[in-house]
Parts: structure tokens; sequence; C-alpha cells
């Protein structure tokens, strides 16, 4: 649901912009302004919106994982970089010896060609862990956490929030969270709230 009203926030937005170019052209410059700034608040209802999608997918898809293990199913490249080094971030800090990161294979991705792969390969290499495909499953990557490392300080930063927020329909959010959160759980909550309600707040 929040990926659709995400994507229809982007074709307003899209539509805005268009109308913003055209009278600028023919110049009438304070319409043009006025369709531009409504774009941009389209634009950041649509980064919302992701962000709730990516809240509860999170949440949906780690309930039943064990504490090393995060799953980045469903989640755009962005998203789940930002998960995933704030995850590694927090899994340092505490001394944590490894980190196993279900990228999947790519079945479902745009031509069959995997993205958040390579994305999270990239970012180990960025940090200097020692990283490996799991011999047992091809769609997760094993993370070594107990050689030293060189995590970029910015990984543990929070983003500033967005300009213009529109709020989610009345009832949804808390229903999805109760849904989600209504089997057991072996995961470290107290880090997932703490990432899950700052995710992507600025992305454009």
């Amino acid at each position: 649901m929040f990926r659709d009203l995400a994507d229809q926030a982007h074709k307003r937005r899209t539509q805005l912009s268009k109308e913003s170019q055209e009278a600028y052209k023919s110049g009438d410059g304070e319409r043009a302004h006025q369709l531009s700034q409504k774009a941009k608040e389209y634009l950041a209802q649509a980064d919302y919106y992701n962000r709730q999608a990516a809240e509860y997918v999170f949440v949906e898809n780690n309930a039943d994982n064990e504490a090393h293990e995060i799953d980045l199913h469903g989640l755009y490249v962005r998203e789940a970089e930002y998960i995933v080094k704030h995850r590694i971030s927090a899994a340092v800090r505490r001394e944590e010896k490894r980190l196993s990161i279900i990228v999947g294979k790519g079945n479902h991705s745009t031509n069959g060609v995997a993205k958040l792969k390579p994305a999270v390969e990239n970012l180990c290499d960025e940090a200097g862990l020692h990283h490996e495909v799991s011999k047992k499953n091809t769609g997760v990557i094993e993370v070594d956490l107990s050689k030293p490392s060189r995590i970029p300080a910015s990984w543990g930063q929070q983003p500033s929030e967005p300009q213009y927020v529109q709020p989610i329909p009345a009832g949804v959010y808390h229903q999805q969270q109760q849904q989600a959160g209504s089997s057991g759980s072996s995961i470290d909550w107290k880090l997932v709230v703490r990432v899950v309600k700052s995710i992507i707040r600025c992305f454009k």
C-alpha cells in the first residue's frame, strides 16, 4: 500500500514539474514557482511513504530472524544501504563477531540482475570488512566482524527530517505494526526501532 501511495505521489510530482516548466516557458514565473514548490511537497510525500513501506517490510521480514541476521528483501537499494550501514556500525560497537545479510538471488530484479548483493558487497569493501557469499545459500552474504575495520563515522549519523510530511491514513500504520509484531521474535527490537524510525529521511 505504501509503495502505491509513493508511486502516486511521484506521478503527481512529475506532472507538476512538467506544468511548472511549461509555465516558466510561457513567461508566468510566479505560477512556475508555485508549481515547483508543490512538486517538492509531493516528492517529500513520496519519500515519506517509501520510508513507511521500508519500515513495515523490514520489520515483517526480520521478525523471526536470528540476532545476527538481517533480511533486505523488499527494500530499494538506497534503503537497504542505509540499514546495512547502521546495522554494521551498531554491530561493531557491540563487538559482534559476524553478520548474515540476506540479499536474495536477484530473481525478482529487473532482467534478473541482482542489485542488493553488489551494493552490500561495495559497502563491506568500503568498511574494510571481509565478506563472502554463503556456501549454503548464494542469496546470503556472510560478514566477518571479528577483524579490524574502518567503519566510516557517517554510518552512524541520523539524517534530518524532511520539510514536508504528509500523514499516512489513520489506523493503517498501527494496524500493520500489530500484524508485523504478532509472531514471536528473536531480533534485537531496540536496534530495529532505532534503525527503522530513521530510515531514509531525506532521500530524493
